[in-house]
C-alpha cells in the first residue's frame, strides 16, 4: 500500500503569527473607529488584522500602533449570503448571483472566503445546495464565526466543511471573531505560519493552507514529515483525528502527539484527515486537512 500526502505544512518555516480576518468598524455597523479597534487587537497581543467593513474598504489609518501589520478587505454583504474578500483593493459589485460575485473576484486574483454558513434560525445562511453551485474559486469558508455565539445559528461548521472536503473540494476552514463590539473579541482566530509578519507572507499563508485556526487551544508544534504528524499543545488534553464526511479515525488523550497517518488511515483509505485539538470549556484548535492518495 502506497501513501502520498499532500499537506499545507510541509513547507511552513518561520513563526506563528496570530490575526482576525472579519473586522467591522464604525465604517459600517462597528462600534469603534478604525484606530480604537486595531488598538484593541494590538493590546490583546495581535499581530495582524483585517478590516473588512460590509461593502466598504476602509483603510488602514497611520500611524498604526508597534507590531502590529493592519491590511484591508470588505465583507460583500448586499443581495446574498455573505462573502470575506481578503485584501481587497477595489470593492466588487454584491451581484445578487454569488457566482457572478466570486467569478468577478477569481478575475481579479482575489481571494475569500464563505462567512458563517450556519448562521440563522434555519443553520443555513449559506444552503449547502448553493455553496455547491458555486465556482471552485474561494478558498475556504468560516468554521467558526464568533458573533453567531450570541445570535440565532451554530458558531461552528465543521459539518459543512466535511461535506465539502468529502467531495474534492480542498478549502481551508478559518476561525474568526467578526468583530462588531468588544463581546465579540477574541472568540476566534488563525495562526498564520509566515518567515515575517508582512501582507505577502500572512496573506499567502492563509491563501495557501499553513494556518491553524483557535478558539482559544494554543500549539507549540505542527510539523507534518512523511506519513507522521506531530502536535504539541500548551493547553489542550485531547487530540481527533477525522475523515471523510466527518468520520472521527481516533483519538488521542495527552497534550502531544506523534500520530502514523498511514497507519490512522489505512481501514477507510480517505481523501482527507484533519485533527481536531481540545481543551478546557470547548475551546478547540483546527488544523488544516491533509490530501491523502492512496497507491
Amino acid at each position: 500500500m502506497g501513501l502520498r500526502i499532500d499537506s499545507p505544512y510541509h513547507h511552513c518555516q518561520g513563526s506563528w503569527y496570530r490575526g482576525n480576518l472579519h473586522t467591522h468598524t464604525t465604517e459600517s455597523d462597528g462600534d469603534f473607529s478604525p484606530r480604537e479597534v486595531i488598538q484593541k487587537y494590538s493590546d490583546q497581543g495581535y499581530n495582524w488584522l483585517c478590516l473588512t467593513d460590509h461593502d466598504k474598504i476602509t483603510p488602514p489609518p497611520s500611524p498604526l500602533p508597534n507590531g502590529i501589520l493592519v491590511f484591508s478587505g470588505n465583507e460583500i454583504t448586499n443581495r446574498g449570503p455573505h462573502i470575506l474578500h481578503i485584501g481587497a483593493s477595489e470593492l466588487i459589485e454584491p451581484k445578487a448571483d454569488r457566482k457572478l460575485v466570486l467569478e468577478d473576484i477569481h478575475k481579479k486574483q482575489g481571494f475569500c472566503i464563505l462567512n458563517h454558513p450556519n448562521w440563522e434560525k434555519t443553520f443555513s445562511h449559506w444552503p449547502q445546495d448553493t455553496i455547491e453551485s458555486l465556482p471552485k474559486t474561494f478558498q475556504g469558508l468560516e468554521i467558526f464565526n464568533g458573533v453567531v455565539q450570541r445570535q440565532e445559528g451554530n458558531p461552528q461548521a465543521t459539518d459543512r466543511w466535511d461535506m465539502l472536503l468529502s467531495k474534492g473540494y480542498r478549502v481551508w476552514g478559518y476561525a474568526n471573531d467578526d468583530f462588531h463590539g468588544i463581546e465579540d473579541m477574541t472568540r476566534g482566530w488563525n495562526m498564520v505560519c509566515a518567515k515575517d509578519c508582512t501582507i505577502d507572507e500572512i496573506i499567502g499563508g492563509l491563501r495557501e493552507g499553513r494556518f491553524y485556526c483557535s478558539t482559544g487551544v494554543s500549539l507549540s508544534t505542527l510539523e507534518v514529515n512523511e506519513h507522521t504528524i506531530r502536535i504539541i499543545a500548551t493547553n489542550g488534553s485531547l487530540c481527533v483525528a477525522s475523515g471523510d464526511w466527518g468520520i472521527e479515525l481516533g483519538r488521542f488523550a495527552g497534550r502531544a502527539w506523534e500520530l502514523d497517518i498511514a497507519e490512522l488511515a489505512q481501514d477507510r483509505r480517505p481523501g482527507y484527515i484533519r485533527f481536531e485539538i481540545l481543551g478546557d470549556m470547548g475551546m478547540k484548535a483546527w488544523t488544516q486537512p491533509l490530501f491523502l492518495r492512496w497507491d
